[in-house]
């Protein structure tokens, strides 16, 4: 079945949309001279598209004037994966995390400037902890902040990180070493970062590209909920990440 579109298309339309994918393949955040070389556009040309681009939240721009992907273009990423959307494929486990510790599992994802839960099992305790989905939460505080802030380029956080840190008058020194301890154990504890007696665990799931496109966060009571580092409930966590980015590396999804 021929399945070309004939006819005459739209060239300004088919250039801005592949400027948008060649700044989405990059996998960081580009300055204006960087995206003008890889598209072979004059800068003057490619300012046009690219602040329509940020009016529309199709990209976003940070306060070192470089360009990534904007949460409009995240969005319609989700929106496309349908029938394999990363909440259907996390599904199983995080309830299979729920029933196994009978604590709140959630899954996180990247959007523009921050994590947001998508999805979340509550525990069957009577004491819940408030977790919303499609709440903006923080990266400094956040087990799903501080992994995203670990493994996404430093250029395309930097300025999210730096404004949260001086907000909150924490230790950047400090805030990088936990950051290093994230990659090198492939998974992040917070105690009373939010919420008084809370400690939480979470760890990464990448997609094809190496790249970290989600988390899943299991949250509990402090002294209760074993966060040691050869914990069943790390062990568990661990094994259901990888499983999860395995699976998503060999049917090839990938979310823009």
């Amino acid at each position: 079945m021929d399945t070309e579109m004939k006819g005459l298309g739209i060239q300004s339309l088919e250039l801005g949309l592949d400027i948008l994918k060649k700044i989405s393949d990059s996998g960081r955040s580009l300055s204006i001279t960087e995206i003008s070389e890889m598209c072979d556009i004059s800068k003057s040309k490619l300012h046009r598209y690219l602040t329509s681009f940020c009016r529309t939240g199709f990209l976003q721009r940070n306060s070192t004037l470089q360009y990534s992907i904007g949460p409009a273009l995240v969005a319609i990423g989700n929106n496309a994966m349908n029938g394999h959307d990363i909440k259907d494929l996390a599904k199983p486990s995080l309830i299979k995390l729920r029933d196994l510790f009978n604590e709140t599992v959630f899954l996180s994802i990247w959007r523009g400037d921050a994590p947001y839960p998508i999805e979340i099992e509550e525990s069957m305790r009577q004491f819940t902890i408030g977790i919303k989905v499609g709440h903006k939460a923080s990266i400094v505080f956040t087990t799903a902040g501080r992994l995203f802030a670990a493994f996404l380029p430093v250029k395309e956080l930097q300025p999210y990180i730096d404004k949260e840190i001086l907000a909150h008058h924490l230790d950047p020194v400090k805030f990088q070493a936990d950051l290093s301890f994230i990659r090198q154990n492939g998974y992040s504890v917070t105690e009373d970062f939010l919420v008084p007696g809370v400690v939480a665990v979470g760890c990464p799931v990448f997609d094809r590209d190496h790249r970290i496109m989600a988390t899943i966060t299991i949250v509990g009571i402090k002294g209760v909920m074993d966060v040691s580092s050869d914990s069943p409930i790390i062990i568990a966590l661990r094994n259901e990440c990888m499983n999860l980015t395995e699976e998503l590396r060999s049917k090839l999804y990938k979310i823009i």
